[in-house]
């Protein structure tokens, strides 16, 4: 008699931690996906994205118009702003003051294309392998909003600048072993890293605890 009570006993606790982790599973299904809201919400103003590599750490340096084209893109699909500058346009007024010696300040840069402000994207990592041989893509950068008009800084306020950090999971391990799978990887990086930049302006989803779990 005993070990049938027992036995009952089981049963009830199997059911009841069954109909627990239903509840769990019920609850993590209807509940909105967690979000993190704009860090800085930008002027409606013609703006221009300048993204810069003075570490030269992006190669080939096409992939700076990649970061920027995606940025502008995303801003303008998102309907942040309305004028944007295009990329190229910067960059060539960049590079041509770059030839002298004599890098032109951010707001000048953004004067000189018809700018009010420029969202200021420093490079500082850019690689695709650790050890040169397995993929394991990584990217990070430093973000200011810039006044071209007035030479100020408006974002971010409390340092000197914003720091984004992207990294790509779920990568095939040897997707480095060869020029063109690299390539290939290095422009889905620098695509990533715009996305990335282009988050710190709008509320975004952040995705489920297990979405986020990274490759190790």
């Amino acid at each position: 008699m005993k070990r049938i009570i027992t036995f009952g006993l089981f049963l009830v606790s199997l059911s009841f931690l069954s109909s627990c982790n239903i509840a769990a599973v019920a609850t993590y299904l209807v509940s909105p996906d967690p979000s993190k809201g704009a860090m800085y919400q930008l002027q409606n103003v013609p703006t221009v994205v300048f993204v810069d590599d003075r570490r030269n750490v992006m190669h080939p340096v096409r992939l700076r118009r990649v970061v920027a084209e995606q940025i502008t893109d995303v801003l303008l699909e998102k309907n942040l702003l309305k004028t944007m500058i295009a990329p190229r346009d910067v960059m060539r007024v960049s590079a041509m003051n770059d030839k002298y010696n004599s890098p032109m300040p951010v707001a000048e840069l953004g004067r000189a294309v018809g700018a009010s402000v420029v969202i200021y994207v420093e490079m500082t990592a850019f690689g695709l392998t650790s050890d040169g041989q397995t993929a394991n893509p990584r990217a990070s950068c430093n973000v200011r909003v810039i006044d071209a008009v007035d030479n100020i800084r408006l974002f971010p306020i409390d340092t000197s600048s914003f720091s984004v950090n992207e990294r790509m999971n779920k990568v095939g391990p040897n997707r480095v072993t060869n020029s063109s799978d690299a390539r290939e990887l290095a422009e889905e990086l620098a695509v990533l890293m715009g996305e990335g930049v282009s988050k710190v302006f709008y509320e975004h989803t952040t995705g489920r605890l297990g979405e986020n779990l990274q490759r190790k």
